[in-house]
């Protein structure tokens, strides 16, 4: 009942699929041992918010949700850059456009944050890991071809990463288990709160947003993605309601999770590059 409404949508986002990690990334990453108690939250989300453009989340009540900092060469400050998906203990997943400029081979400069709720305040929650490496897709060709394919990636932190109340982490779905359009997923980040390219203002707080799924012949229309969507991809979005993007700047490599039921909440895609959004 939702396909209607949706086929006049001034604004779609447009997420790389997360299922391809389990069959496009390098087969050494097929043998680890997944989470099986992922996708549980110590905290429960609000999840009858608004499909707006957004509102606080519950403090820590997305507990994979991963704050992906950088720092100048020289600089002890680390500011926020991305945001990320926490899917096991040695792994972070994000967006591949997040390392550009050589920033990918630059690693040490590279930090996670995690259990965190408010990025201005030191919360003790909130646990910091130094970058061991990072992974971008190997057939991400963005910015060099215009091309947003295969925008995903995997940051590898030193030491592992341990479970906790505020810290966790999400599923990773099966190829088959593709949310239908119309379903409503989620989006969180600390994205820019005014909506526009210049002049970029974070939010201090992690925000959520309700969106709902659609279909990828909808998504192909020129309207929205067009011939940019491929099929690596998939699509969420809603009616303009006059306000800011559900996504923008500062968003780029979270989440967009589902829950199917009452089942676990599974990560089905990365928030690929927002800058698309404002042209």
């Amino acid at each position: 009942m939702y396909v209607k409404g949706l086929l006049a949508l001034p604004f779609v986002l447009a997420f790389a699929r997360t299922y391809q990690l389990q069959h496009k990334i390098h087969p050494k990453f097929l043998h680890l041992d997944w989470p099986v108690d992922c996708g549980i939250t110590h905290f429960q989300p609000n999840t009858a918010g608004r499909i707006v453009s957004g509102n606080e989340a519950r403090p820590y009540s997305w507990p994979w949700q991963v704050s992906l900092q950088v720092r100048a060469r020289g600089s002890k400050t680390y500011v926020h850059v991305c945001g990320g998906t926490l899917i096991h203990k040695n792994w972070v997943l994000t967006a591949a456009h997040c390392f550009q400029k050589g920033k990918a081979e630059d690693a040490a400069n590279w930090r996670i944050v995690l259990g965190k709720h408010n990025l201005n305040l030191t919360e003790p929650t909130e646990k910091a890991y130094h970058v061991k490496r990072i992974y971008r897709h190997e057939r991400f060709r963005y910015p060099h071809q215009n091309e947003l394919d295969y925008d995903v990636a995997l940051v590898k932190p030193v030491g592992d990463i341990m479970a906790n109340h505020f810290i966790h982490y999400a599923c990773l779905p099966r190829r088959e288990n593709i949310p239908r359009s119309g379903h409503f997923c989620w989006v969180t980040g600390w994205g820019d709160t005014r909506g526009g390219k210049e002049n970029l203002t974070l939010s201090e707080v992690l925000n959520q947003v309700k969106l709902p799924i659609i279909d990828f012949k909808t998504c192909r229309q020129k309207k929205f993605w067009g011939d940019r969507v491929r099929e690596s991809m998939i699509c969420a979005g809603l009616r303009d309601t006059g306000g800011p993007p559900a996504a923008c700047q500062g968003d780029s490599g979270g989440p967009l999770v589902c829950q199917i039921g009452r089942e676990k909440w599974e990560v089905h895609g990365v928030i690929a590059d927002v800058d698309f959004n404002f042209r």
